[in-house]
């Protein structure tokens, strides 16, 4: 079997969902203030490094872009009081990040947390419960195929 059309039709298949996706998350998230991206770089904070305070480089790695791209979002999340960048106090060239206690006031509230929960549920509402599971492995192979490719 030729893969290449297939490759090639799921490759733009996922810009395409990733595109709906972050409309849909900005939308669903407009009623907190933040934007898709700054969300997901609020969640790599919370669940990536628990009670951690990584830095720029850090948590670059963890959210797959570039450190650079990480300061502007955490500088736009500083700005509403969600995150503090802090100069490593080791290594002055290094900028650690830390959310603030007004993260979990906002997002771990009993509604909040309802909500971003139905939120998510909707992206996979259509699927079945084998589906879903192998729809996930097949995204933790995919992403880290592209892990491994960003590493050399």
């Amino acid at each position: 079997m030729d893969r290449s059309p297939v490759e090639a039709r799921l490759f733009g298949a996922l810009f395409v969902l990733g595109q709906h996706l972050n409309r849909y998350a900005d939308d669903a998230l407009e009623r907190y203030g933040v934007t898709a991206r700054q969300w997901l770089l609020l969640a790599v904070l919370v669940r990536g490094f628990p009670g951690e305070r990584p830095t720029l480089s850090e948590t670059a790695a963890a959210y797959g872009t570039s450190r650079q791209n990480v300061k502007q979002i955490a500088l736009q999340l500083a700005a509403r009081g969600l995150v503090e960048l802090e100069t490593d106090p080791r290594d002055r060239r290094a900028t650690r990040l830390a959310v603030t206690p007004l993260v979990s006031g906002t997002f771990d509230a009993p509604e909040a947390a309802r909500h971003q929960q139905e939120v998510v549920a909707g992206v996979f509402a259509t699927l079945e419960d084998a589906e879903l599971a192998t729809f996930e492995q097949l995204i933790d192979r995919c992403l880290g195929t592209l892990n491994r490719s960003a590493a050399r």
